[in-house]
């Protein structure tokens, strides 16, 4: 968020409606009033915005970002309606505590506290394990520098690895 949004949040912002979410995946897609385009939209922005449900046309009021990669949303000032037959979008963690699990040890790759979330490549050499804040929340942190060794216990999904639980691995 830049110093703008913090002085006056409204200003700037466009009114969007969803156009579809996958609360297992973490992400999804809006469309801002009186546009034809789509714009990505990830749980970490909902969280920050305390959004916990969405519904079938939801309507938020955002700041949307251009970039090279297209329009995503940086900051939703409020949601405005919660749509049809709301759901929860969670952290990509709610209901899949059944998910198998798996001990594991690595090295962050990197985090930013800006956007909620990170990497850590693992020493199995298999894909990079998603890391969010909600998870370095419970040990009371905010972030976690690159280079840092953990040892996880790391949750496998459809989607990829997610970390669970760590400690550090002292040096």
């Amino acid at each position: 968020m830049n110093l703008d949004e913090d002085a006056a949040p409204e200003q700037g912002a466009v009114k969007v409606r969803l156009k579809w979410f996958n609360g297992p995946k973490g992400f999804g897609f809006v469309v801002p009033d009186g546009e034809e385009i789509d714009a990505f939209i990830h749980v970490t922005t909902l969280q920050r915005a305390n959004v916990t449900a969405l519904g079938e046309g939801a309507r938020l009021l955002c700041h949307i970002e251009r970039g090279p990669k297209g329009a995503q949303v940086r900051h939703v000032v409020r949601l405005l309606e919660a749509g049809e037959k709301p759901q929860a979008i969670g952290d990509g963690a709610s209901g899949s505590r059944d998910c198998p699990t798996r001990e594991l040890q690595g090295t962050v790759k990197w985090y930013r506290p800006e956007k909620g979330f990170g990497f850590v490549a693992a020493d199995d050499g298999e894909k990079d394990i998603f890391i969010h804040k909600s998870c370095l929340e419970r040990y009371g942190l905010s972030g976690l520098e690159p280079g840092t060794r953990l040892s996880m216990k790391v949750k496998l999904l459809p989607k990829g690895r997610e970390v669970l639980e760590f400690d550090f691995i002292q040096p």
